[in-house]
């Protein structure tokens, strides 16, 4: 009886070793097929204004495994202490599709939206530019619960590669150009055209660059400036030959007065990015949404150039 439970003790030993080390090949052979990726990820900075990116080794078995590990180092966030994790808590990836076309969707469930269009397309942005360092991925597409996110203007945000977004960190190209402003003069009445010439970038649009220049006012010391020095612009985009200039909502506040002025702040405006062949008409959004009211003018439709306004 001893020599038989001696002979099963044995048995069991004997297979408990093999499936030991059964399981060791199979690890072994796990992480041997696992290849490293060396990713750049991207976050917010540490006032969520802008995106910075981080590297981060990722192991995958495929590039599809890859999409995948990249998405779920995002939503870990960054390591960086001084960095913003760019997906909401409790979001989830619902499905990624299209890797084998190149061109992948990313579905996420709607915890990813925040509320804040500039934020959420910033996120989206971070998205695109973490998968397309990827050799296999060529554009990236992301999408709430199936259905596509739009901007603050309604145009849809679809298909992206790498180069359409522009960051501070990327390599971009610069070039002088000419623009012309509208600013009043200082005994009212008209505006005046003002001349000059600014450095830009391919890092965001030329309408951009005229607003933040309004915001700098006249070098002519017989003109002043329409616009308060602290207003602050969020965005501007151009669709369809509307130019939709969103301003943060205190813009309503600090640059209201008399319905001479009002007039005046608009078409300083409106008159210096029709400049632009690209634009035709202005839309104001404070806080990525439309208003009515500024002071004694209601800016909730679209603005078209009015010369009469001019000098």
């Amino acid at each position: 009886m001893t020599n038989k439970k001696k002979i099963i003790t044995t048995a069991v030993i004997a297979v408990l070793a093999v499936i030991a080390i059964i399981l060791l090949i199979l690890f072994i052979r796990q992480d041997y097929v696992s290849s490293k990726y060396n990713s750049t990820l991207y976050f917010y900075n540490e006032t969520s204004t802008a995106l910075v990116s981080e590297n981060r080794e990722i192991k995958y078995r495929d590039v599809y495994d890859l999409a995948e590990n990249v998405i779920d180092e995002l939503m870990k966030g960054p390591s960086d202490g001084k960095k913003v994790k760019i997906i909401e808590k409790n979001t989830k990836l619902l499905s990624i599709e299209g890797i084998d076309t190149g061109n992948v969707t990313v579905n996420f469930s709607r915890e990813f939206l925040t509320g804040d269009s500039t934020k959420d397309v910033l996120s989206v942005y971070a998205v695109v530019k973490s998968l397309c360092t990827i050799s296999d991925i060529e554009s990236v597409k992301v999408v709430i619960e199936g259905k596509d996110i739009a901007t603050n203007s309604g145009s849809i945000i679809g298909f992206l590669k790498d180069s359409d977004i522009n960051l501070s960190t990327d390599t971009y190209t610069s070039e002088m150009r000419e623009v012309t402003l509208y600013f009043p003069k200082k005994d009212g009445g008209k505006l005046v055209k003002e001349t000059r010439t600014i450095r830009v970038t391919d890092q965001q649009p030329i309408a951009q660059y005229i607003i933040h220049e309004l915001i700098k006012g006249p070098e002519n010391e017989n003109l002043s400036s329409a616009l308060s020095d602290d207003t602050v612009l969020l965005s501007v985009e151009t669709s369809d030959n509307i130019c939709f200039v969103n301003f943060k909502s205190s813009f309503l506040d600090k640059n209201s007065g008399s319905a001479e002025k009002e007039k005046m702040v608009i078409y300083s405006i409106v008159d210096s990015l029709t400049e632009l062949n690209s634009i035709g008409r202005v839309l104001f959004l404070m806080d990525g949404k439309k208003v009515d009211d500024f002071g004694n003018i209601n800016i909730g439709s679209m603005f078209g150039r009015d010369e009469s306004m001019i000098e």
